[in-house]
């Protein structure tokens, strides 16, 4: 009895297309998997990236978000070799530990203060590396965008930056002084 259950279930027909439906489940993870390598992200935070609101270098560089504020989400020593133009540093580590909200609101504090003229809310731009923290550090600051704030990842972080405005161009193109 016992093996002819196992032959009437081995002739279903439905093993091709269970088969194939496999094999194409795994060349999706497969292809998602090198694609997240080549952005020198993790899968998660790939996968992640397809909802974070984000900004290219090119779109930041044409002027048309302004007011801006560029946080630096690295490691203070990271921050130390170069960073872009005078963007402060709340590095990763506080916003993931819960303080870098409370950093950031009083950034954003003072940047207001000091433009009292001009009460249009800012838009906060996230940095890193590569993109990876920064992506990561945007669903802490989701209370940001509750307030109004446009809370936005700069693609490729300051590497892709640095590959097309020279250290000397930062002050010319942030915006926070």
């Amino acid at each position: 009895m016992g093996n002819s259950l196992i032959r009437r279930f081995a002739q279903r027909k439905y093993w091709l297309p269970l088969a194939i439906a496999g094999a194409l489940v795994f060349a999706t993870a497969g292809t998602l998997t090198i694609m997240a390598y080549q952005q020198q992200m993790s899968l998660p935070v790939y996968l992640q990236s397809f909802s974070t609101p984000q900004i290219t270098v090119a779109e930041l560089t044409s002027g048309k978000f302004k007011p801006v504020i560029l946080i630096d989400v690295r490691s203070p020593d990271e921050y130390q070799e170069d960073h872009i133009g005078n963007s402060p540093l709340v590095p990763f580590t506080d916003i993931e530990a819960g303080l870098g909200l409370s950093q950031l609101q009083a950034i954003i504090k003072n940047y207001e203060k000091q433009n009292l003229a001009n009460p249009t809310k800012p838009t906060i731009v996230l940095y890193c590396t590569s993109g990876q923290r920064s992506i990561k550090a945007n669903k802490y600051l989701a209370t940001l965008s509750d307030r109004g704030y446009q809370v936005l990842t700069l693609t490729g972080g300051i590497t892709a930056w640095r590959k097309q405005v020279q250290r000397s161009q930062d002050l010319q193109i942030t915006f926070l002084k």
